[in-house]
């Protein structure tokens, strides 16, 4: 019996290791932001960051939230708006701001869902109710306020955005 248990030694001594290899699938995370046709959704709380607020706290809320600061923060002078400030974080969120004060967002980042069920990288085949209508941009389509273009193939969404923006077309 001792012989026996000396042999399983080992074997007890290496099962808590073998236990502690073994990883469980995580949740997925909820988005940070949720975007909307009137602003952003913080996941964190009730609030909203509606169109209309002032461009230095809805970047530093923003940079809160990722966790990270824009790695661009520039005005174009020549958006039919006016000059637009557009401040765009790594992976393809960027906020609109025109006279100081938040007025659109873009977004090709699959980790930001859109208020009405749109998600950057959506295959277009997801969205059966949609219509869609080619721009000098490429195939548009928009559910209320919120707009969409596919990617260059037009197999999936490749940007969205709300309010105002800087395209020519």
């Amino acid at each position: 019996m001792i012989r026996r248990l000396a042999r399983l030694a080992p074997v007890i001594v290496l099962l808590p290791l073998l236990a502690a290899c073994v990883t469980t699938p995580r949740e997925p995370e909820p988005p940070t932001l949720v975007l909307d046709g009137g602003g952003l959704l913080p996941n964190s709380g009730p609030l909203r960051i509606d169109f209309g607020r002032e461009q230095t706290g809805v970047i530093d809320v923003v940079s809160r939230l990722l966790d990270e600061t824009p790695v661009s923060v520039s005005t174009n002078t020549e958006c039919g708006a006016g000059p637009v400030t557009a401040a765009t974080w790594e992976d393809g969120l960027t906020l609109n701001f025109l006279d100081g004060a938040f007025a659109g967002w873009t977004s090709s980042d699959p980790a930001f869902p859109v208020a009405g069920g749109f998600v950057a990288g959506q295959p277009r085949l997801e969205m059966p109710q949609t219509s869609f209508q080619v721009t000098t941009l490429g195939t548009e389509f928009n559910r209320g306020d919120i707009f969409g273009l596919l990617n260059a193939e037009e197999t999936e969404v490749g940007l969205l955005w709300a309010g105002v923006t800087c395209f020519f077309r």
